[in-house]
This record gives C-alpha cells, structure tokens and sequence, in this order.
C-alpha cells in the first residue's frame, strides 16, 4: 500500500515538474517576443533598407506579442489572396460552381460562372462540366453578355505584365487556364501542350518562339511569347502564354474543340429556371490558389464569389459587400482592387492581415486551415525555406513578391507547442527580395523558439 502511495506522489510531482517547465519556457518565450524580438526587428541591417512592418499575435491568449508598423498600410502583393481565400470560405459551400444552365424544348442553354477549372490540364480528373456537356443530347447554345472590354484586367494591372502567363485575362467561361502551354524536347520541334486544338490553328514560328498569332471568324485571337533565349535545337523549354479572347470574351474551348454548340451574345440573361451543375471540391482549388499562388484561380474564384452572393461577376461588388459586413471591423480599412494582388493599388496592413488569419482560425477547423498555405520546406512559394527542426515544418505562410515587395503571412507552431499568427511586410527596396526572405527566415527561426538563440 505504502509503495502505491510512493508511485502516485512520485507521478504528481513528476507532472507538476513538466507544467512547471512548460509554463517556465511559455513565460521566457513570452519575455523575449515583449522585450527583445522588436529590437531584433528593428536592428536588423536588411530590414534597415526597407520600410517594414511585422505583427505578431497569440490567438490562444489574444495578446498581441509584438507590434512594428503594424497599423501602416503596405503594398500587399499576393497576401491579398489571403483576403480572398477568406471571401471564398465565407460565400462557397464545398464544390464550386462549373456552370449555369436550363432548356427549352430541345435546347439546353448554359452560361459561365468564372470556374477556372474548366478544361484546366491541373485540374483532368475533375471535368464534370465537361462530361455533362459532351453527353448531353439536346442542341446547346453557349450565353455571353457583352462585357465591359477592360473588365478583363484588374485595375492597376501592369502593362508589361500583359504577355506574362501569371497575368491572364478574366472572363465568365475561361478554359484551358486562359493560357497556351509549348514545350520543346532538345532536338525537338516545338509543339503544343495545351490547348490540344491549337496545333490546328497556329504555325509556330521558327527558330525561336518569337512572335506566333492566329485569328478566328468575327474576332481577334492574338498571343505573344518572350522567348529571349537563343534558339538552338539544344534548348529544351516549357512556356506558358496568355491566350487573350476575342473583342466580346468568346470562350476559348469554341475554337479548340470538337464540342458542336453555338455561341450567342444577349443583352441580359433571360429569366428562367437556372440549374447549377458543379466542377470539382472546392478545397482542391484553394490549395492551388494558395500553393502555386495562382493569380489566374484567384481572380476566377472571387468572379465566382460574386456570381453565388449576386448573380453577377464583379468582382468590385463582392468586395464591397465584404468590406461593408464581413470585414467592417477590420484594424485598419485597406484597399483591395483585385482577387490575386497583382494590382499595386491594393494597400493593406500586418494587423488587418493578422486578424483575418485569426478569423480563419478561430472560424474553420484548424488543419483544414494550415493545409490551404504552403508549409516551410516542404511545398510551394516556401519550399526552399523555414524547413525546420528535422524537416518539419513550423511555418505555414503565404508569400508575396513584386518588385520592391516581400511579404509573409501566416502561422507559427512554435516550440512551445502553441500557435502564433504572424504577418511580415517590406516594402520600397531596390533589388533582389533573396536578402528579405533569408532575414525572415532568422526572426522566425527566433520567433518558433521563443528566443534569440544567443548565448
């Protein structure tokens, strides 16, 4: 009996010893993120060529841990996907929405919704619209509204950025991506990947992918590469080009397809008994959106948001409509222009980005959560970085580059077994943004562990 009494205590004190430690390391951790990590911040000789901004944030305890610039508006850069991702969970159920149809007679008449997903080589195995419109055996006719010519760039949208894969145009049926993939073997000729009709259209010229154009009844089809590198039968490469649509956004599988529709322009659509035929779960695309921080896929799916919340893509509607409820609370009010942030008119803040974080991690489940952002080491944007004590990772962040722009958002597991909301801005530096991610990535090694690290 008295051995048994001997055990118990001796497991009490051993459990108290383990609180005792853990309380003493969360205690330290929280002395050095009050005391010593803003002067690491501050100090810093490449955040000195900058302005930075960096707020950190404890959602278990809601104490903010540490503040720099953290009110002060930044050029976001793609941090606003953060902001989209967040519209998205808020306005979408879990598969997204392909295309709208109804029939008359023997006619099914189908409208786009924004569903990047249509035909996209990323997305083969989910092609449900696809399947659906390839079996139905009605005559089909495709509906487009006359769109607003510069609805098809976000405001702010570099021009240089025009013939850049990245910087694709909007539209209410995009496919294939919105862009045209070449590839080129050494040796080889070049050919093309995607779209598959497209071989059909276009004389590839050569040597060098240079300048390549087709046009197509009643439009104008024009695409164009950058292709700086000389052109030997040596170079292997893969290319991604924008495919800009027709004066009246005609949708691209029109011309690359064997699919027997038509295409008629209205004025409005008219009033009918709409069915929604869904793409795909939506959880697959926010991983592209976030992983691969797809600019195309952003801009698609806050369209999309503005098609289920209003019937109708503008994307400046659904962001009012966020702005004035959803985020009226918000720190500081930013500026958001588009879904990817490719826009510099976009301006946001650390904190606002650090309260939407904690809003996705107080409002959804929190693996669901870290598996949309790209984890350190590991995969995405972060991948050459924050690999972590024995390759796991401890940070789960979005990115966000342009020139001048270094951006970092997201979460921290750290040491001490919590996890911390963090969001670091840089912006009006002149170079390479490899100094800044590097520099990051020692505050965070500081930040997991509670402490400078130094003796």
């Amino acid at each position: 009996m008295a051995e048994k009494v001997l055990l118990v205590r001796f497991i009490l004190l051993y459990l108290f010893l383990l609180l005792l430690s853990a309380c003493s390391s969360t205690r330290h951790a929280g002395r050095f993120y009050a005391k010593n990590l803003k002067k690491e911040i501050e100090r810093s000789p490449v955040f000195a060529n900058s302005f930075t901004g960096f707020t950190l944030f404890d959602p278990e305890t809601g104490r903010m841990l540490c503040d720099i610039n953290g009110n002060h508006q930044f050029t976001p850069a793609s941090n606003t996907k953060i902001l989209t991702l967040y519209t998205c969970l808020k306005v979408l159920g879990d598969s997204v929405p392909g295309i709208k149809w109804y029939t008359s007679e023997d006619t099914l008449f189908f409208r786009g919704i924004g569903d990047p997903t249509f035909l996209h080589p990323e997305f083969q195995a989910w092609q449900a619209v696809w399947t659906f419109l390839q079996t139905e055996k009605r005559a089909l006719i495709h509906l487009t509204q006359m769109p607003d010519y510069q609805e098809r760039f976000g405001p702010g949208w570099a021009w240089d950025d025009y013939p850049e894969a990245y910087s694709t145009e909007k539209n209410a049926m995009p496919a294939y991506g919105n862009v045209a993939i070449f590839e080129k073997e050494k040796g080889g000729k070049i050919k093309v990947i995607s779209p598959p009709g497209l071989n059909d259209l276009t004389e590839i010229q050569e040597p060098g992918l240079k300048k390549a154009e087709w046009s197509r009844a009643e439009t104008e089809n024009l695409f164009y590469a950058r292709y700086d590198t000389t052109y030997t039968d040596s170079i292997a490469f893969k290319v991604a080009i924008p495919l800009h649509m027709g004066k009246y956004g005609e949708p691209l599988f029109q011309g690359f397809s064997d699919l027997p529709f038509t295409s008629r322009s209205v004025p409005s659509y008219p009033a009918a008994d709409w069915h929604t035929t869904y793409s795909l779960p939506v959880d697959t695309v926010y991983r592209r959106l976030m992983y691969q921080s797809d600019n195309f896929i952003a801009e698609q799916m806050l369209l999309v948001c503005a098609g289920v919340a209003f019937d109708t893509l503008q994307q400046p509607k659904i962001i009012r409509w966020m702005m004035d409820s959803v985020l009226q609370d918000l720190p500081q009010k930013p500026r958001w222009v588009d879904g990817s942030g490719l826009s510099r008119y976009n301006l946001n803040s650390p904190q606002n980005n650090v309260e939407v974080l904690r809003r996705l991690w107080t409002e959804f489940p929190h693996e669901r959560i870290l598996s949309y952002f790209p984890a350190g080491g590991q995969a995405g944007t972060i991948a050459d970085f924050y690999k972590g004590p024995e390759g796991k990772p401890y940070v789960f962040a979005k990115s966000g580059s342009m020139s001048g722009v270094q951006c970092l958002s997201g979460y921290i597991v750290a040491k001490h077994g919590r996890v911390l909301i963090f969001s670091f801005m840089h912006n009006n530096f002149v170079g390479s943004g490899r100094p800044w991610r590097v520099e990051m990535q020692r505050i965070l090694e500081q930040v997991w562990r509670g402490s400078s690290g130094k003796n």
